[in-house]
């Protein structure tokens, strides 16, 4: 009995994300991570015996066109996305067998804001980068 093997991978129109309620049509872009500071522990001889393990840190990044930008910045208190408090991003694409996988960055709030644009840009690009206090599969 031979295994099958699913060669397809996921593209970009398979992504999904919710922010605020509003499905992001300008999104460009999504990172995510999670991260944990961990070092060696030592004890007799010169070898490792174990590990210290310390905080989690989780953390992102959403690329959106100013059209979007200016949709959160009119959600946000007094304009701005930096006083927006503990909402949900929530990541989320199709399998290729048609099942739904999602991802949520619990309780986010972005750590930049920044404005810009160039001769010769066709569109703006933001990147907006974000902390969490969690993320957690759906």
């Amino acid at each position: 009995m031979s295994a099958v093997f699913n060669s397809e991978e996921f593209a970009w129109s398979d992504v999904n994300v919710i922010l605020l309620g509003k499905n992001i049509a300008g999104l460009l872009a999504i990172k995510y991570k999670k991260s944990q500071t961990k070092e060696l522990r030592y004890a007799r001889g010169n070898k490792p015996v174990g590990f210290k393990r310390g905080n989690k840190k989780y953390e992102g990044e959403i690329t959106i066109l100013k059209s979007e930008l200016e949709a959160l910045k009119d959600a946000a208190p007094k304009g701005d996305i930096l006083d927006m408090r503990g909402f949900d991003i929530v990541f989320s694409y199709v399998t290729t067998e048609g099942v739904m996988k999602t991802d949520i960055c619990k309780i986010c709030e972005f750590t930049e804001s920044e404005e810009a644009m160039k001769q010769g840009d066709q569109n703006g690009e933001y990147n907006l980068p974000f902390i969490c206090l969690d993320i957690v599969p759906a």
